[in-house]
């Protein structure tokens, strides 16, 4: 369930949640990232306020519309390996890190 990457749909997202969580622009995966150490929604306020990743940012900061989706996971392990399966699967554009 993809929505509008915008402060009020991240901010009804739950406080208490953690997981994997991706940026599109329609059908491209642009990036893709974790949130176990902080919940899912303060990560992507993160993102959406100033992302340490200066090629996201551009995208964020563009005229692109920017979709999100989440996955809420329980476990740390599960929320690493998730991350790096959908990393590969989908190829985003903007990640930094390499998964081998």
């Amino acid at each position: 369930d993809r929505k509008i990457f915008n402060w009020r749909n991240i901010s009804r997202l739950p406080h208490d949640e953690y997981g994997v969580y991706s940026i599109w622009s329609r059908s491209i995966c642009i990036y893709i990232g974790q949130a176990k150490r902080q919940c899912v929604k303060d990560r992507l306020l993160q993102h959406y306020a100033g992302s340490h990743n200066s090629y996201l940012s551009l995208w964020i900061n563009s005229s692109h519309v920017l979709w999100f989706s989440v996955e809420f996971l329980k476990n740390s392990a599960a929320i690493d390996a998730k991350e790096r399966i959908n990393i590969k699967n989908c190829a985003p554009l903007t990640n930094i890190r390499l998964v081998r």
